[in-house]
């Protein structure tokens, strides 16, 4: 069955793309002490815009997926089974990040002079093979090279995806109370006594241990079985309220649980500007609207890859230096541009070479063939 296009889901991924390159150039100019006056968008006043931005990105992957594949996993083998699943989110994640990351790697092999023992013991290469380096830098220096550490919870929260949608099929009212207290329980763990072995040996930070993940991640799968009774004005007006208020107004409550609200009031938000203007297109121009959108959504993720890498590099040239306000918007804007260039030409030679392979396996098992 070929599911309705939901536009609202490219304004937020396109949104938060952006958002997200944007929080870590302003991050860069500290980490290069850089001075003057320069964007920092860094902080609101219940938490960094990385976290929320982070947050709403899971909850859209936990829509999407959900709005999807909902319907379709009821097998573990064939079309549409849990390895069909899993060899689609495999395509669309691995071939991208290893040609990404190769390609950093060997810059890196050539700044610092030698190939294979930058990153340490060769076994940590087995965190790269899997995606997951970036999640595990907090324990220790490895190769990763590119994305960061949300890839490694995105492809431990597909893995867990089928079982996620059995539960929110089967028994949604049970998982959610049980991932709420998992959450709860994450949150106050530090005031729990009883937790004190567990609190030294998951020593990961808060906002990227994979509870808080997937908490977010099961919003979004809520907010998507919600469908579109919640994309109203008269949930929008509230949205706008509290996000601003929490934006605004600095409050004694945990970020750990004020993000997701951040996040949920930012997808109501933007879920019915898309729908609103959607229902203008026979009054509305949107040509330019439509084609900023579709453009981050289609290579968020080659974004994702190629971004802290880029702006790394452009702002080192910077150390010790001064900018001015406009500098800085008018520096951000060349590197979302190049940013863009690099992310197109990532998608591009990726797709040239998985092309390639394919060619390769057909031709070799039809020279098999015809031997036999």
């Amino acid at each position: 069955m070929v599911r309705e296009r939901r536009n609202e889901f490219d304004l937020i991924r396109a949104v938060s793309t952006v958002w997200i390159v944007l929080f870590h150039y302003s991050y860069t100019f500290v980490q290069y002490g850089v001075g003057g006056e320069h964007i920092y968008v860094m902080m609101h006043a219940n938490g960094t815009w990385g976290a929320l931005f982070v947050s709403l990105f899971f909850m859209l992957s936990g829509a999407s997926l959900y709005y999807n594949w909902g319907g379709r996993i009821r097998s573990f083998a064939g079309k549409g089974g849990v390895l069909d699943f899993y060899k689609k989110r495999w395509l669309s994640i691995f071939p991208m990040f290893f040609v990404a990351w190769f390609t950093v790697y060997m810059m890196n092999a050539i700044s610092f002079g030698r190939l294979w023992n930058w990153g340490g013991s060769y076994k940590k290469l087995i965190l790269t093979f899997f995606g997951i380096d970036g999640y595990f830098m907090y324990r220790e220096m490895n190769y990763y090279t590119v994305g960061e550490w949300f890839l490694g919870a995105i492809i431990m929260l597909y893995i867990l995806y089928p079982l996620l949608q059995w539960c929110m099929n089967k028994i949604p009212a049970i998982a959610t109370v049980i991932i709420v207290l998992l959450f709860g329980l994450n949150t106050a763990r530090h005031m729990i006594p009883a937790f004190a072995a567990y609190n030294q040996w998951v020593v990961i930070s808060d906002n990227i241990n994979l509870i808080t993940c997937v908490f977010s991640f099961w919003i979004g799968m809520l907010l998507i079985k919600a469908d579109r009774r919640i994309i109203k004005k008269r949930f929008f007006i509230p949205a706008v309220i509290l996000a601003l208020f929490l934006m605004l107004i600095p409050l004694p409550v945990s970020t750990l649980i004020l993000t997701p609200i951040l996040a949920v009031c930012f997808y109501i938000i933007l879920a019915f500007i898309s729908v609103s203007l959607d229902s203008k297109r026979g009054v509305w121009n949107l040509r330019i609207y439509d084609k900023l959108t579709g453009f981050f959504s289609k290579y968020s993720f080659a974004i994702f890859l190629v971004h802290h890498v880029t702006v790394q590099k452009t702002m080192a040239v910077f150390t010790g230096k001064a900018f001015t306000y406009p500098l800085s918007i008018v520096y951000f804007l060349f590197n979302l541009a190049l940013i863009s260039v690099l992310a197109v030409l990532l998608s591009k030679v990726t797709d040239l070479i998985v092309k390639g392979i394919g060619k390769m396996i057909h031709g070799a098992a039809g020279k098999v063939k015809n031997a036999a």
